[in-house]
């Protein structure tokens, strides 16, 4: 279970989040418009920014403790809202970036990724410039999830894709449930979470609303 206690998180002199307390047990969806603080809040947890009071917990572990290249160890991935792929790597090895200074078997661990998102199979020896938005967008899930064995952290994974895609990566999304996957997503409205069956977490001006 990830858990969010408390958590405020300023950058310069302004606070972004303030108090922020929820739990995540399988699939929850931060809603929030733009400027509500839905990415800042996925990069603290994952350590990217500090946070300046309270804590995150990861399966009885306060991983606020830790700096972000821990993460991985922990089992947690991540994809970024803007893909942030490198452009002269192939899709290959932008996949499977977060391996290189890991010791686990990359082909088998590949192998299972491509079984889940065959769709990554076509373009696997392409650079990573030559694909359109919503391929890169299968790319960073594939990335996050060569990693992201327990805990996959989503930041607005159906923005800026056409609707057949954002369809396809809702069955992708709702078919991590069979791998148990904790799934933490953000989105601008309910317009795709809704059919994930997510808990709703909702977010304004750095708050959580009910």
């Amino acid at each position: 279970m990830l858990k969010v206690n408390n958590i405020n998180v300023r950058i310069g002199n302004i606070r972004i989040l303030s108090d922020i307390d929820f739990n995540v047990s399988k699939f929850t969806s931060i809603i929030g418009r733009n400027g509500a603080g839905k990415t800042t809040l996925i990069r603290s947890i994952m350590k990217i920014l500090e946070i300046e009071s309270g804590s995150i917990q990861f399966n009885n572990k306060t991983i606020s403790d830790f700096d972000t290249s821990a993460m991985t160890s922990f089992g947690i991935g991540y994809m970024p809202e803007d893909r942030r792929l490198i452009p002269n790597l192939t899709v290959k090895e932008n996949i499977l970036l977060p391996l290189w200074s890991n010791k686990a078997n990359k082909n088998n661990t590949l192998e299972s990724i491509l079984d889940f998102i065959p769709e990554v199979k076509v373009f696997l020896k392409n650079d990573a410039y030559q694909l359109s938005g919503g391929q890169q967008k299968l790319v960073a899930l594939a990335r996050a999830m060569i990693v992201g064995k327990k805990l996959l952290l989503l930041d607005e994974p159906f923005e800026g894709v056409a609707p057949a895609l954002a369809e396809r990566l809702v069955e992708l999304i709702v078919g991590l449930n069979k791998l148990n996957l904790i799934t933490l997503i953000t989105e601008s409205d309910v317009t795709y979470s809704k059919y994930i069956n997510a808990d709703i977490v909702k977010l304004e001006r750095g708050k959580i609303i009910f």
